[in-house]
């Protein structure tokens, strides 16, 4: 098998986990990247495993008005496959993240093509595209080969906007976690007080709130400390926030950490992971499983989330973590039961961290898809 994975770029996620586990197993497979206009790239990546060795290709990325950007994007994609023929590198199964980058294997007509479905928010678009991405995403799903879903949920969107949708397969491909591979960095935090926050900092993502729950929580927790992993355009609004708070010496700031081994390290330091997202703004991790609360539980770290994923209510099930409603009164309250027990708690997302491992997850899919 020769696999494509297609995908738009700001950090790791599923697609880039699908291409290393397919080339940590001698699989030919080829990652394509193209980054958001919000990305720190600026160009496009070609990253190809084939006969034992790995190659790349770099080009800008497209600029421009919205739809000429779109256009060009595709045109990009085409030209990338009619490379890989070039080089003796024949796709038959093509998986892309999401309708758009999932298009050009089915126009190429190639038989194993899949939507892995990241996202599903039509409401997230401006109001004049939210018919054009539901028909895109409608025709792309009647004629792939999978449609892959992080959550159930996702699907059950879907058909509500389309109902008598006819999709060949579907299956729940959900977020995993890297919990096999970080069990020479995963230990005991020396700061069992340390918390992280990794993500894109923008505003409402609940990396306000944490800060301005500190000065009172600090009262109890002598040690309390913060990681903020990631960047955004709330960023600096933040770091103004824990200078007025007198947090400074408190919270780190990390930026964008473009490799996500070395992400992973720091989280592996710390304590407890949080996910607050908001239920009132947060539109695309209702219907999705977030990468933040998996990330956190392969590095074994208990989870403080708010009730917005599906995810949510298995963390709490499991004794992984706390659900906590978006304001600062039950924030505390549900990491001091963390912090509390946090032996049993840990136990629990370690363990709930290795039933999510990638392995496990794509190992499953892609039998499924291969089977005769």
């Amino acid at each position: 098998m020769a696999t494509l994975i297609s995908l738009h770029y700001f950090a790791t996620g599923p697609g880039q986990e699908l291409y290393r586990y397919l080339r940590e197993r001698g699989e030919e497979a080829a990652l394509w990247e193209i980054p958001f206009s919000f990305s720190n790239r600026n160009f496009c990546r070609l990253t190809v495993f084939q006969g034992g060795h790995e190659w790349t290709f770099e080009c800008p990325a497209p600029k421009g008005p919205s739809v000429w950007h779109y256009l060009r994007e595709l045109r990009l994609t085409k030209k990338t496959l009619s490379l890989l023929e070039e080089k003796g590198f024949s796709v038959d199964t093509y998986i892309g993240n999401g309708a758009f980058d999932t298009l050009t294997g089915i126009r190429k007509k190639i038989a194993k093509t899949v939507n892995f479905t990241i996202d599903y928010a039509p409401k997230a678009q401006p109001w004049i595209l939210r018919g054009v991405y539901r028909a895109l995403d409608k025709y792309v799903c009647e004629r792939a080969a999978a449609v892959w879903n992080l959550s159930p949920r996702m699907q059950e969107a879907r058909e509500k906007d389309h109902p008598g949708l006819k999709c060949k397969k579907v299956r729940t491909v959900p977020h995993g976690t890297n919990f096999i591979r970080n069990a020479g960095i995963r230990k005991s935090p020396s700061n069992p007080q340390s918390l992280v926050f990794m993500g894109h900092l923008k505003e409402d993502s609940g990396a306000d709130l944490v800060l301005r729950s500190m000065p009172e929580l600090m009262k109890n927790f002598p040690d309390l400390t913060l990681l903020l992993a990631g960047s955004g355009p709330f960023e600096k609004a933040l770091r103004d926030l824990s200078e007025e708070l007198g947090l400074s010496e408190r919270v780190k700031f990390t930026g964008f950490v473009e490799s996500h081994d070395e992400l992973e390290k720091m989280i592996c330091s710390c304590a407890v992971g949080l996910a607050l997202y908001n239920p009132e703004k947060e539109i695309f991790s209702r219907n999705a499983d977030p990468g933040k609360p998996k990330v956190y539980l392969g590095c074994g770290l208990p989870v403080i989330i708010t009730d917005v994923p599906m995810v949510a209510k298995e963390i709490e099930e499991r004794g992984a973590g706390k659900i906590a409603a978006y304001d600062t009164a039950s924030f505390a309250k549900a990491l001091a039961e963390v912090l509390g027990n946090y032996g049993q708690f840990r136990k629990a997302a370690e363990e709930m961290g290795r039933d999510y491992d990638w392995s496990l997850i794509f190992q499953k899919a892609l039998s499924d898809l291969w089977a005769k």
